[in-house]
């Protein structure tokens, strides 16, 4: 590698690390819009079975990921594979990952009975596998690629912008195919995951090939790695702790807004149509907060300006709540102020990253270990265990507020008590898990601008 390339961030880096992550919501938005209707409509899988495999998955895919996380660390600590760390794992996984989503939505379809049943969890638990094999090495490339904030915010951001594309991908895909199958919904689904895993394995490979590992640290080839480290990560660094919370209440908005979402459309403004249209002018302002992330984070830093996104993101939730409270908000107006809430606080759920790399680096200077699977596996756990917090007790509350869905499918209105609630777990729940994320990032975080300076003095002199 010669010297250009290794001290400086190209274009080519930035829009290869932005088609990963496209590549991998291409399938994971497949899965997760459009895996319950195919199981349901096609090899007719009894809900009930389908709940409890959901679980089941649910678990291992929270589990798993620490799990690769330190067993990544561990192999490359003890072979020193010279093509990189993470890399050789995205080359192996993509294509993996593209044949195994295509497998979810075709193999169920030539077996019948219990073996259907074999064939649905297996598959699924296949693809979770394979997506971990692929996410963790990509989400850990982020380290390796970044030296400093600008570069791990610009990164963080054309991830982002990767992931919001990726997941229109599915959502224009699926819609337009299957209308034509109508007749024959198994064929349609199988062209149309064809379609989006041969996307998708385009663009993961296109990442591992614009991509560099530039950043690889004095501890990639220190001390030995322990599956005992994670534990020690929690214990000794703050910074880690913090991005902790912060995952558990970022993972909680994010899945308690989406599940609540549609119920705004259709019990408060009684038409569930206009959600697309909500969705057309929310997806803007989340690209366009992306774009400018890099530049506000040279001004105040990437902790700083998540911290400033996270409250104006608050103060927008908590007005329009309030507002709502007052008297009945025009549609556009709620569809304005809200895309600008989930706009401001989703940044620091794109721009977290940049963040986690931070934390690595921290981690190397209390440990002298470089252990990025660990870090970021440990970390997407307690994401996805705060998407499952958010999403059920997004569906508790909704109960106990008195929901009734007999009313739903007949079109008819709530109680007053019921609109109240979907509006505050829409918006007043949200604010408050991002308050706990600020609070975290303000009294917690603890890599200051004089850390860095030591850590960075640290490094060059070993």
């Amino acid at each position: 590698m010669n010297k250009e390339s290794a001290n400086t961030l190209k274009s080519q880096h930035l829009i290869g690390y932005a088609l990963g992550d496209f590549g991998c919501c291409v399938t994971f938005f497949t899965m997760t819009n459009f895996l319950t209707r195919y199981y349901i409509t096609v090899p007719m899988i009894d809900t009930a079975i389908l709940a409890v495999m959901t679980l089941l998955w649910k678990i291992w895919d929270a589990l798993s990921s620490p799990v690769f996380g330190m067993w990544m660390d561990k192999r490359f600590a003890a072979h020193k594979n010279p093509k990189g760390k993470f890399r050789p794992w995205m080359f192996r996984s993509a294509p993996l990952m593209a044949v195994t989503a295509i497998l979810v939505f075709t193999a169920p379809n030539h077996v019948t009975g219990a073996s259907r049943l074999i064939v649905i969890f297996t598959t699924y638990l296949l693809y979770q596998f394979v997506y971990t094999m692929y996410n963790i090495p990509y989400g850990s490339l982020l380290s390796a690629m970044a030296k400093n904030d600008e570069e791990r915010a610009n990164l963080s951001s054309f991830r982002g912008i990767g992931s919001i594309l990726g997941s229109i991908v599915p959502l224009v895909i699926f819609p337009l195919i299957l209308a034509g199958f109508e007749d024959k919904l198994s064929t349609g689904y199988t062209i149309s995951i064809t379609v989006c895993a041969a996307i998708g394995f385009v663009s993961c490979f296109l990442c591992y090939a614009f991509t560099e590992e530039r950043n690889m640290g004095k501890g990639s080839n220190a001390k030995p790695v322990k599956f005992v480290d994670a534990f020690h990560v929690i214990q000794k660094n703050r910074a880690f702790l913090c991005m902790c919370i912060h995952g558990l209440c970022q993972g909680a908005a994010t899945s308690i807004t989406s599940t609540m979402s549609s119920y705004v459309y259709s019990d408060v403004y009684q038409n569930l149509k206009l959600m697309s249209m909500g969705s057309l002018i929310l997806m803007p302002f989340s690209l366009v907060f992306l774009f400018v992330a890099p530049k506000f984070t040279k001004k105040m830093s990437l902790n700083g300006f998540i911290r400033f996104s996270l409250v104006a993101g608050i103060a927008a939730y908590a007005g329009l709540f309030i507002m709502h409270l007052l008297f009945p908000v025009p549609l556009w107006l709620h569809v304005l102020l809200y895309s600008l809430a989930y706009g401001l606080s989703g940044v620091s759920g794109m721009m977290q990253w940049g963040l986690l790399g931070e934390t690595i680096d921290y981690n190397e200077y209390l440990t002298e270990k470089r252990t990025e699977g660990t870090i970021y596996g440990t970390f997407n756990m307690l994401r996805r265990i705060g998407q499952a917090i958010g999403t059920s007790a997004g569906v508790a509350l909704l109960g106990w507020f008195g929901f009734d869905a007999a009313k739903e499918a007949l079109g008819l209105v709530q109680s007053n008590f019921t609109i109240f609630g979907i509006k505050t777990l829409c918006l007043l729940a949200p604010a408050l898990f991002s308050l706990g994320s600020y609070l975290a990032f303000r009294f917690i975080w603890n890599i200051t601008p004089e850390l860095k300076a030591r850590m960075a003095e640290h490094s060059k002199n070993d």
